[in-house]
C-alpha cells in the first residue's frame, strides 16, 4: 500500500493560524519611587531654608546700610552728629541698656572692640580726637560742630567692618566699655 504524503512546503491549516506581535503594556509613570519623593522634599526645603536666610540677611542689613546711606549723603556732618549716628547704629544690634549709658571715651572703646584686630588700631586712631573734643568746651564760646574728615573715615570703617554684629562679641565687649 502506497502511503500518499503530503508535500512539504504545505501546513496544515490550524498550524497557520499565527498572532500578532504583542506590544508589553505601558508602564504607569505613578508611583514614583520613593528616592524622587525624598529629592523633591528635600530640594523645597533646601529653596525655602535659602528663602529664609536671605530674607533675614536683609533684614539683619538693613540698619547698616541705611546708616551707611546717611552717612554718603550728608558728607558734611559734624562731630556731634557722627557720633551720634555710629550710637544710633550700634543701638540696633546691641543692648541698649548698656550701650545708651556709654560717652566719650567708653564710647569709642566699645566700638572700637566691635571690630576686627586688623581694623581697631585705624579706627581709634581717626576718631580719637573727635571723642576727646567731644565734650571739652570750646575756645571761642562755639559749640564745638567741626566737621571732621577722620571721623566721617572713622564712622564708615566703624559701619562696614563691624556690623551686623557678632553675637559672641556682644556682651564681653559691652562690660568691657562701661569699666572704663
Amino acid at each position: 500500500m502506497q502511503q500518499i504524503s503530503a508535500p512539504m512546503n504545505q501546513t496544515p491549516p490550524a498550524a497557520l493560524e499565527l498572532k500578532d506581535i504583542h506590544i508589553p503594556e505601558q508602564i504607569a509613570n505613578y508611583p514614583t519611587a520613593y528616592g524622587w519623593w525624598f529629592l523633591a522634599a528635600l530640594l523645597i526645603v533646601i529653596i525655602i531654608l535659602v528663602f529664609f536666610n536671605i530674607r533675614k540677611s536683609i533684614k539683619r542689613n538693613k540698619i547698616k546700610k541705611q546708616a551707611l546711606k546717611q552717612l554718603k549723603n550728608t558728607a558734611q556732618m559734624n562731630n556731634n552728629e557722627l557720633v551720634s549716628l555710629l550710637k544710633w547704629a550700634a543701638m540696633h544690634y546691641f543692648s541698649r541698656a548698656e550701650l545708651a549709658k556709654l560717652f566719650g571715651e567708653s564710647l569709642q572703646h566699645f566700638l572700637a572692640s566691635q571690630l576686627t584686630i586688623k581694623h581697631q588700631q585705624k579706627f581709634t586712631e581717626l576718631s580719637k580726637a573727635a571723642f576727646e573734643s567731644q565734650y571739652q568746651p570750646s575756645v571761642n564760646a562755639e559749640p564745638t560742630n567741626q566737621v571732621s574728615t577722620d571721623l566721617h573715615k572713622a564712622a564708615k570703617l566703624w559701619l562696614t567692618h563691624a556690623l551686623p554684629a557678632k553675637a559672641k562679641r556682644n556682651h564681653s565687649s559691652i562690660k568691657q566699655g562701661v569699666t572704663l
